[in-house]
């Protein structure tokens, strides 16, 4: 793990939205298998601006994402993306679209953000905002606007739930309709507090193919780019049926990882996982490189996807939610879990109480250390 092309920057740990299947793993409670991420001593301006300096340069990253939490919570977070903007001559920008007013959008066109991505959960207010735990709808359909008006690329993430797959049509018909001509379709993948609503919320593989086969026939016919980045395994889906959907599978240990960096200089393999790597304000980027966890990591899969020809490249779907649900990254992850075992669904309700809204805590938490892995 030399030079990466690629960085995200969590801003900040804080956001005003309460979703049910948020992956930020700041948001376990005590007995959860990632619970106890520390996000005390946030860096001030000056801080943040340096510590993002030196990690770019060390790295050689040529594209920062800029997410968080939600980044534009942070006061000074259109002066940081300015930073990032001057650091890279790529820089993205994830945000629930809640702050993204018609001079917020051209404050990240002068920034030159190459694109923002919005999460849309529905086409309609009652289902998007009661999975997004804040009526926030019609700020997300503004912000696109706003963003669009101002020449700023805009992507959207559909997240696939049991609650709202069958919204996923409608998603695409209004991204359309709204100019928007890229997707990311993320099937829920829990870690963080998102493993209490795994019963509830986790789709089924049939939900998901019919997502699929929708994305292949309405994304050709409206000429959105229709993508994966939560992985999806295969021996579930034959993806040569989708030619039009770019799958994406875990990137740890790529070419190309998802490599994160949080608010307080801490370094994880990619934003679903809770173990830190290092501390790029303590270390230099060569000798957190140096950590066996990632190479460790993709070598340990499942069992039954030992001797799979796709092994080396899905490595079981997202591990990080295995260890998230089952303590454990080599456990069949809930995607694959829930296809082999129809009682999984009642089996988790009973293990790990299924919460009707997430809890977000604002106590201490204690540093999380890297999991052990064989």
């Amino acid at each position: 793990m030399g030079s990466i092309p690629r960085l995200d920057f969590e801003l900040t740990p804080a956001c005003d939205h309460r979703c049910a299947h948020c992956y930020n793993v700041w948001t376990a409670e005590e007995g959860d298998a990632q619970a106890g991420y520390d996000t005390r001593g946030q860096l001030r301006t000056p801080a943040l601006l340096e510590m993002m300096t030196k990690a770019v340069r060390e790295t050689g990253a040529t594209h920062l994402t800029i997410t968080g939490g939600e980044p534009l919570l942070r006061k000074d977070a259109l002066d940081i993306i300015d930073h990032a903007g001057r650091l890279a001559p790529s820089v993205s920008l994830i945000t629930n679209g809640s702050h993204v007013d018609r001079d917020t959008a051209s404050r990240l066109r002068d920034a030159r953000v190459s694109s923002v991505q919005l999460t849309l959960l529905a086409g309609n207010r009652e289902l998007h905002d009661r999975l997004k735990g804040a009526a926030c709808f019609e700020d997300t359909v503004r912000a696109a606007a706003n963003l669009g008006a101002a020449g700023v690329l805009v992507q959207v993430c559909f997240v696939a739930m049991q609650e709202n797959w069958s919204a996923f049509e409608d998603v695409l018909e209004l991204c359309y309709a709204l100019g928007v001509r890229h997707i990311a379709y993320n099937r829920m993948s829990p870690t963080g507090g998102a493993i209490h609503h795994v019963a509830r919320l986790m789709p089924t593989v049939a939900q998901i193919e019919h997502n699929l086969a929708s994305a292949e026939r309405l994304g050709r016919t409206y000429g959105i780019k229709v993508s994966t980045a939560m992985p999806i395994p295969p021996c579930l889906i034959r993806m040569e049926r989708y030619p039009w959907v770019k799958f994406g599978f875990c990137s740890t240990d790529s070419e190309a990882p998802n490599i994160v960096i949080d608010g307080k200089g801490n370094v994880r393999s990619c934003n679903l996982s809770s173990g830190i790597l290092g501390n790029i304000l303590e270390q230099s980027w060569d000798e957190i490189a140096q950590n066996p966890y990632p190479r460790k990591f993709k070598r340990n899969v499942p069992e039954m996807c030992r001797g799979c020809a796709y092994e080396s490249s899905c490595q079981g779907g997202c591990k990080e939610s295995a260890f998230a649900t089952f303590g454990d990254h080599a456990h069949p992850e809930p995607l694959l879990w829930l296809a082999q075992r129809a009682q999984f669904r009642e089996e988790v309700a009973v293990r790990v109480p299924q919460a009707e809204i997430p809890l977000r805590r604002t106590g201490p938490r204690r540093r999380v250390a890297l999991p052990v892995i064989a």
